[in-house]
């Protein structure tokens, strides 16, 4: 049976931009969506939950309460920064501070009641990654504040947590190889906790892709192989263009980029197994000049057709009750 589809957009467009409750009338009134993904407010949260929880906690319950009076649901919450993937910094006081910045991530998904709550493997610098036994080290330590962070989200109410792919060979995650043994890491300690611990579940992103000096296997850089490889897992997708180098993100504007939106939706209506997965659409907008930030409304516009297009010749419809888009009689 196809997936059901819920395509909404990723806020990391309007990051310094707008507000979160006026970036939620943004996206309803002006580009026609229902569901986003909300970025979280990593440059000031984590110290703020720190400091005040209470008070953060109240702050992100009245965005919520604005979502649903404009309509719009919020199932995923993501980090556009990369502050938590510091958890397999060398620094173990670094460390435990990205923890907490994943951990106020997972407090504001809960406050949304979002499903879920994402981000990268870790990160690590080069130099670390370069000594074997130091990088072994350090992905196990990360690995092991993904364990807290899993049994974080099961105390809060967040129903799974999802992990995206890499582009850069040294931060996990990057090829299939990896991917599938890291998942599989968590998978065991899940089924070992089942009652205090979440799943995670996998995010791919079409603007992701190993370079051939670090994977010399093509698969690596193709989606319809990525999708074979996780389609009972693959619960969240971000969507943009992108080239042959995957150095660039951009949109659907029919000039070049390798991402065409029917073929892509064809390979996850044709390819995964789960019954529900979310298409955000996910490009980065220029920050601070108007000019800029009317161009990044009108291009999220034209991308958005194209998707919506694109959704219907393959048989999708849009259910007016929940949004979605389904496949009639399926």
């Amino acid at each position: 049976m196809p997936p059901k589809i819920v395509f909404g957009v990723n806020l990391n467009f309007a990051k310094y931009v707008y507000g979160r409750k006026r970036v939620l009338e943004v996206v309803r009134r002006r580009l026609g969506l229902r569901h986003v993904e909300m970025v979280a407010d990593n440059d000031f949260g984590a110290v703020f939950y720190v400091n005040a929880p209470e008070a953060f906690r109240d702050y992100h319950y009245q965005i919520h309460d604005h979502a649903v009076a404009q309509g719009v649901s919020i199932p995923s919450v993501f980090t556009v920064y990369r502050d938590a993937g510091a958890i397999a910094n060398g620094n173990p006081g670094i460390r435990e501070s990205a923890y907490l910045v994943g951990l106020s991530l997972i407090e504001q998904a809960a406050c949304y009641s979002a499903r879920s709550a994402g981000f990268s493997l870790f990160t690590m610098n080069r130099e670390e990654a370069e000594d074997p036994e130091r990088y072994q080290s350090l992905f196990f330590n990360a690995i092991e504040i993904w364990k807290r962070w899993m049994a974080d989200a099961r105390r809060l109410g967040v129903q799974d947590l999802v992990v995206e792919m890499s582009a850069a060979y040294r931060e996990g995650c990057s090829t299939i190889d990896d991917t599938r043994s890291t998942l599989e890491l968590l998978d065991e300690y899940h089924e070992k906790n089942p009652d205090t611990t979440v799943p995670v579940r996998f995010c791919y992103d079409t603007g992701h892709g190993v370079s051939p000096i670090e994977s010399c296997d093509d698969r690596d850089r193709e989606f319809q192989a990525w999708l074979d490889a996780f389609p009972d897992r693959t619960t969240e997708i971000h969507l943009k263009n992108t080239d042959e180098e995957f150095l660039s993100t951009t949109h659907f504007d029919g000039e070049g980029g390798i991402i065409e939106p029917g073929a892509f939706l064809e390979a996850v209506r044709d390819t995964l197994t789960v019954p529900e997965v979310r298409i955000f659409l996910e490009v980065p907008g220029k920050r601070g000049r108007e000019l800029g930030e009317r161009r990044t409304i009108q291009e999220h516009a034209q991308s958005i057709e194209k998707v919506r297009g694109a959704l219907g010749e393959l048989g999708y419809r849009q259910n007016e009750k929940d949004w979605s888009w389904e496949i009639p009689g399926s």
